[in-house]
């Protein structure tokens, strides 16, 4: 899916813009993730940087070159994307949303000391707020649906997972005890959607036919979503439950 992204913004941009927005984004993500607060909203700072160029770009044609210091972030300069000529999100939307993320990340105790230091709550906003920015980028750049959207920006990161030994064509669970429901959950946080075949794999079980059986019964209580093809998706439901196992590991 991060490929499908980079060709989007790629096209609408070019690959040096293109490749830092992903980056960016990646970085807020993962260290979301990590639950590193201050660290996922410095992040943040970086994909703002690179998403106002982007904006600057569809309403222009042109930005700032990336490493280049870009004009002060104030309503004056929400003021002059308003004014501008191109489509509505870019010219209002999007970049008040921005602000709000540049204004915690400045002024909650990130990038300054402040009465409010990082936590939870600002870094869980900041992270919706920048999918929720990505997102925007690949609709209004894209024939993609929402519900395509929000496939492609949730599978975007691989998700570092204490536990899990990635060797390139397969995974290995290092973490002791965990049944075989919570492996494949394990498995699908880490990456999702997997073939089931491939999630046999990893996990090593050697009675297939009970395998299968416990997808189907993951499927019934909504914890995945097992298609005809037999590819497995993680759910919201199993999702929670999944990052529940990560940090009683």
């Amino acid at each position: 899916m991060e490929k499908k992204a980079l060709k989007i913004l790629e096209a609408a941009s070019d690959k040096a813009l293109a490749a830092t927005i992903l980056a960016t984004f990646k970085d807020v993500e993962k260290n979301f993730f990590l639950r590193s607060w201050k660290t996922s909203e410095v992040d943040s700072g970086h994909f703002v940087e690179a998403a106002r160029r982007f904006v600057d770009f569809r309403l222009s044609g042109a930005y700032r070159p990336i490493g280049t210091t870009l004009s002060t972030f104030n309503n004056n300069e929400l003021k002059r994307l308003e004014n501008a000529t191109g489509n509505e999100a870019y010219r209002l939307h999007i970049p008040r949303a921005l602000f709000s993320i540049y204004g915690l990340r400045n002024k909650r105790g990130v990038g300054h000391l402040g009465i409010v230091n990082p936590n939870y709550l600002d870094a869980t906003f900041i992270m919706a707020t920048c999918k929720w920015v990505l997102g925007e980028f690949l609709r209004t750049e894209s024939a993609l649906t929402f519900d395509d959207t929000v496939a492609v920006v949730e599978r975007i990161v691989d998700r570092p997972l204490p536990g899990i030994w990635d060797i390139g064509s397969t995974k290995r669970i290092l973490a002791d005890g965990l049944s075989l429901r919570n492996q494949i959950l394990f498995l699908l946080l880490a990456e999702s959607p997997q073939s089931s075949g491939r999630l046999l794999e990893c996990t090593g079980y050697s009675n297939a036919a009970y395998f299968n059986k416990s997808l189907r019964m993951m499927h019934s209580e909504r914890l995945i979503e097992l298609t005809g093809e037999g590819l497995c998706h993680l759910s919201p439901k199993g999702s929670k439950i999944a990052e529940q196992i990560v940090w009683d590991v």
